[in-house]
């Protein structure tokens, strides 16, 4: 019943990729007349459930809300805050990359340890990679710039594969990535759909267009007057697969059969 130019009003704010900036962007948010801010992205989310305290936030965009700080549990969480979060399909990414290179040993991974969400998924990928037989090797990075020299010392380090999860500090460096690993001949998988396409063989991961659309049945309820403390947390995860094919033929990956393949968004 929310239509934008009729009787909704939505004003936009970016970070442009400043992660610093987020949270002076959110408290000058939070001083205006707004009835509702929806963060999206976890820094973007982890910055609301800190600053904004007389606001409902409605979030979406988020592997792990709990880590972000929205609360002890989808039932136990911040009373002015509910939302959507999309854990990856992490056991999918690593049953993948066994079966299309199941030769591989050693796998590497670059994160930002000051984003929750990457903290919380490589946690995961630790275990089953472990699990799988697999070692993987990681790097922490602090911004952007720091990106391509972590990919390169990977690539010393004779990792078979790159395993980049949706970090957003590595996002805005993903150029550097696949630099490195063109330059070392190693192929790269990511779990971003959208970020695949800039050059990574396959991706198994979340897809963004059903989080973000349930997310406006949480947002219509809480304009309407529901308490965001009455609302629980949930998880909906949209799985995408995309494969660069001619690309995996020149790495002479196996696609599995019958391995869906659907173009990204």
């Amino acid at each position: 019943g929310l239509v934008e130019g009729k009787n909704l009003q939505i004003r936009r704010i970016h970070a442009q990729g400043e992660i610093s900036n987020i949270p002076a962007m959110l408290q000058t948010l939070s001083s205006t007349d707004v009835d509702l801010i929806l963060p999206m992205s976890t820094p973007v989310i982890a910055a609301a459930c800190n600053v904004v305290k007389s606001k409902p936030v409605v979030f979406t965009y988020c592997s792990d809300p709990l880590a972000a700080g929205a609360g002890k549990s989808f039932t136990d969480h911040l009373p002015n805050a509910t939302g959507i979060g999309s854990f990856p399909p992490v056991s999918d990414m690593v049953d993948f990359l066994r079966a299309t290179m199941p030769e591989a040993k050693n796998v590497g991974t670059i994160y930002n340890s000051a984003e929750a969400n990457s903290v919380k998924v490589v946690g995961v990928a630790r275990e089953l990679f472990s699990k799988a037989g697999i070692k993987l090797q990681e790097i922490t990075v602090a911004s952007s710039a720091e990106v391509l020299e972590a990919a390169q010392a990977l690539a010393s380090q004779g990792v078979d594969a790159f395993y980049i999860q949706s970090d957003n500090t590595v996002t805005q460096g993903f150029t550097s990535v696949v630099k490195a690993a063109r330059d070392a001949r190693i192929p790269l998988f990511c779990d971003d759909p959208i970020t695949a396409k800039g050059g990574a063989v396959a991706c198994v991961g979340v897809g963004f267009y059903k989080p973000g659309f349930a997310v406006a049945e949480m947002v219509s309820r809480v304009l309407h007057g529901a308490d965001p403390a009455s609302i629980p947390i949930t998880n909906l995860t949209e799985k995408v697969v995309w494969i660069d094919r001619n690309l995996a033929s020149q790495f002479g990956l196996i696609i599995p059969p019958g391995t869906p393949d659907a173009p990204a968004p």
